[in-house]
């Protein structure tokens, strides 16, 4: 009775050594190789789409960053009435009351 359940025991452990390295040869023959060209092409189309999405939003953000620059006329205007308000404030703090500024 022994002699027969070794001998079930070994026939299995055969058995499954058997299947396993059918499976592993098989897996590395023919499967491997498409998972991997599959998981490639994937990877290769995301890299493309995220690619083409930071190009949309860098070209974006440049120009919403030019157009955010204000004209030359407007930084001009800003200059000379940030010096009139200077040159009045100092004139007021000297005594001098305020000055009949021209343009």
């Amino acid at each position: 009775m022994w002699i027969q359940l070794l001998w079930v025991l070994l026939t299995a452990f055969l058995s499954s050594m058997l299947t396993l390295g059918l499976g592993y040869w098989l897996f590395e023959r023919y499967l491997k190789n498409q998972i991997l060209e599959h998981v490639d092409r994937h990877v290769d189309e995301a890299i493309e789409d995220l690619g083409r999405e930071v190009e949309t939003r860098v070209k974006q953000g440049v120009i919403d960053g030019i157009a955010a620059i204000p004209s030359s006329e407007v930084i001009v205007g800003a200059t000379r009435s940030a010096a009139r308000s200077g040159a009045d404030l100092v004139s007021t703090l000297l005594g001098g009351g305020r000055r009949s500024g021209s343009s």
